[in-house]
This record gives C-alpha cells, structure tokens and sequence, in this order.
C-alpha cells in the first residue's frame, strides 16, 4: 500500500513539471529562420577579447591560414644565386635580398579583383635598370614595364594596370627582375610568382561591400586570398603596425616587418 501511494506521488510530481520541460526544449531547438552558410565560404568569428592572440593595442589582427605548401619563403627566383661574383645585390651585415611577400614558398596566391598589387622587398643594388612582367598560362605577354629601382632597401608595391586586366579562372605568371648587364641577361637577380584570380559567393561579396579595411582583410584571409589580404593590411600599416606585422609573420615573413615602404625611381621611356 505504501509503494502504491509512492508512485502516485511520483506520477503526480512528473505531470506537474511536463509543462516546464516542454517550454525547455522548445528553446533549446535552433531557429528555422537562420541562413544556413554556403559550402566553401568562411567568415570571420567573432572576436575574443579576452585572447591577447586576437586583439591588440590597433584592435583585431590577420592571421593567414597555414597550409602544407606554406614552407620558407623562397627568397629569389631561380636566377636569383645570392653572393656570386658579378650580382648586383648588395645585402651588408646580413640584409634579407630579393624576396617577394608571399605566403608559399613558391610564390603562388590568389585574387578576386582584375588589377591586384604585388609586394616585393627590393634590396640595395648598383642596378639603374628593372622589369617586371606577366604572363598568362598560354605564355602570352600581358603586362610589361621598366623602372629604375628604388634608391634604399625597402617595400615596393607593384599593381597590374586597367590595360591588362586579369580573367577569372586563369592563372598567370610574374617576373620581378634587377637587370645586373643587359649584355648578359643571365646575370639577372629576379623573383617570380604567380596568380589566379578566382571569385568570391555573393554572400562575402555583399559582406565585403560594407566592411573595413581591416575586416576586408580578415573575410579574404579566411578565404586564402592573399593578394586582397596584403593589400588592405598595407593601407593600415601608418595606423595600425601591429596588424602588419602580425600578418607578415604568420607566413613567416617577420624579417620584412619593419621595412620601409618604398617608391621606384623615375620610369625608364
């Protein structure tokens, strides 16, 4: 009798409490109304800011995402034999020589815009005489210029003029060249790289629309579009350092991380 009138007790105290288990589990089910994020696309999370890893006296910074074929960074092209008799290359007390700021060793990225920006590190050099050239995939020639190089060791920032405009889903190369003698073109100093230019849902295009600089930035990072991630750090670099900085090495690229920018000389005719 008294285990009947126990579990009567019990049936009651559970008919009692199913309205609240109800309103509970009702919550916890996720909203039919949120967008479901397409496959492929990554936005930035939200922002810790608690994580000195994330925030910093500027605010957030760029973290380019590693990858297998992230290694050292290729320092010159194949032509680019540093320390040989007849170079033009002048690096004292052991200054970084021709290097291109990419993220792989080969020197390879991508772009979602027609006219992307290159960034180089040109070291000291007797050369008055520079090109820089591109190519497509079929090895036409799609843009080609000569300058005079910078007069002191720093950061040029190449851009690809109107007149060339890059296809998307075309690759092409580039050619970064000090022209040590113009009687022997073996004696070049050069780096290269190449580039495909690619395209972005109309989800991140419609979030980039309305962004920063700085989140611009983030959303192509996330995205392993280096040459759009690059350029957008560049412009904070005068206000914020630190994104700069730690955007260079997070691909191992700290060494450039306080180099001037720089501009070429006057253009050769």
């Amino acid at each position: 009798m008294n285990l009947q009138k126990y579990i009567n007790s019990l049936f009651k105290i559970a008919i009692a409490l199913s309205p609240s288990l109800i309103i509970i589990s009702t919550f916890s089910l996720p909203s039919l109304a949120q967008p479901t994020p397409t496959p492929g696309l990554r936005f930035p999370e939200a922002p810790n800011r608690d994580s000195p890893e994330r925030t910093g006296a500027g605010g957030r910074r760029i973290q380019f995402p590693s990858g297998q074929d992230r290694g050292k960074p290729q320092r010159t092209g194949a032509g680019g034999r540093r320390g040989r008799q007849n170079s033009c290359i002048i690096t004292d007390n052991g200054q970084p020589s021709l290097t291109a700021l990419m993220p792989t060793s080969d020197n390879q990225g991508q772009t979602v815009v027609e006219n992307p920006k290159l960034y180089v590190y040109v070291p000291k050099t007797t050369t008055q005489t520079g090109e820089f050239v591109v190519i497509d995939d079929e090895g036409n020639e799609v843009y080609e210029t000569n300058f005079t190089p910078p007069t002191q060791p720093g950061i040029v920032q190449l851009s690809i003029p109107t007149s060339a405009s890059l296809k998307t889903g075309k690759k092409y190369f580039w050619y970064f060249t000090l022209i040590c003698n113009s009687e022997d073109r073996s004696q070049d100093e050069y780096v290269s790289g190449s580039l495909e230019r690619t395209t972005l849902g109309s989800l991140l295009n419609s979030s980039l629309q309305q962004a920063t600089p700085l989140k611009k930035a983030e959303i192509y990072a996330k995205n392993k579009i280096w040459y759009e991630t690059i350029s957008n750090v560049a412009s904070l670099r005068t206000e914020d350092p630190e994104v700069w900085t730690d955007l260079l090495k997070s691909v191992g690229l700290e060494d450039f991380a306080q180099a001037p920018f720089v501009d070429f000389g006057k253009p050769k005719p």
